[in-house]
């Protein structure tokens, strides 16, 4: 009697992976203006819903926010509104222009002087930002590097970051100019430790670095 022939059923290919698209060059963008984006956003070419900014002459969209991030966040804001002053304005998510860099990010805070009417007909420029502050934790790399430039460009005396990937606050001054921008100075704070915050060379106060972290009081 024949012996049966057990057959393994065909086993289908595999998928080939998706090329993947190299990645752009600088000189593959097209850069905008200052000028040329808010025109976009005056005709409704570009949204609040679109959730991008300029940065550095290219429109990209904006990180989106984890609980982490929204925490940190609230937190912060609660106290810096505690301590300034009434002459002072705090602003969230909105955009300031930065016209040496064609740039115009929205940080996560910044402060300028009032009175409160101040922007009602005209959008904040560098000249008028006496501290930004960033809170990062997937937007680390840029807001140490890119970013870092477009506010020490700025001549921007004051940028925060609060780094969730780390647990500290990072505080840069004595902004440079140039080709090349940056701070010529840096100081972490960590858990345990307070930030000194400062405006216009004058201390209003402090926070505590565990009290705006994820988890603290």
């Amino acid at each position: 009697m024949p012996t049966a022939t057990l057959r393994r059923p065909k086993r289908a290919p595999a998928a080939a992976a998706p090329d993947r698209p190299p990645p752009l060059s600088p000189d593959s963008l097209h850069r905008f203006t200052l000028a040329e984006y808010q025109r976009m956003i005056d005709i409704g070419v570009l949204g609040e819903k679109d959730r991008c900014h300029l940065i550095n002459g290219v429109i990209r969209k904006k990180m989106p926010q984890n609980t982490p991030h929204l925490s940190t966040g609230a937190k912060l804001a609660k106290r810096l509104q505690r301590m300034l002053p009434d002459d002072f304005l705090l602003l969230t998510d909105k955009p300031v222009q930065f016209p040496n860099s064609e740039s115009e990010p929205e940080p996560d805070f910044f402060v300028t002087a009032g009175p409160d009417t101040r922007f009602d007909r005209v959008k904040p420029v560098a000249a008028d930002v006496l501290l930004v502050i960033e809170v990062s934790d997937t937007s680390l790399a840029s807001d140490r590097g890119e970013m870092l430039g477009i506010y020490a460009g700025g001549k921007i005396a004051e940028y925060c970051i609060v780094n969730l990937v780390d647990n500290i606050v990072e505080v840069y001054t004595k902004p440079r100019g140039g080709r090349t921008p940056t701070y010529r100075a840096r100081t972490d704070y960590a858990v345990g430790e307070s930030v000194p915050v400062v405006l216009g060379g004058a201390q209003l106060g402090s926070i505590a670095v565990a009290d705006i972290l994820p988890g603290g009081n």
